[in-house]
């Protein structure tokens, strides 16, 4: 089988369709395998570019929750 620049979905349909069992099942486990591996690289990009706390605002958010169980207490 060749590879095309331009396909249609339908004639991709038409190709895969055209497979046999056990190619349809490599198929299968190489778009699973593409899906896991985007998914988990997002992830680590999302959370690696994620916002983090200063430490001044780590200081004000325990210095808030003292002033709040302090008040609860009262």
């Amino acid at each position: 089988m060749q590879a095309l620049e331009n396909i249609s979905f339908d004639e991709l349909i038409s190709l895969i369709r055209g497979l046999s069992d056990t190619q349809r099942a490599q198929l299968k486990a190489e778009i699973n395998r593409m899906e896991n591996e985007t998914t988990s690289d997002s992830l680590d990009e999302f959370l690696q570019s994620a916002p983090t706390f200063s430490e001044d605002q780590i200081k004000t958010i325990e210095e808030t929750r003292k002033a709040i169980d302090q008040w609860r207490k009262n």
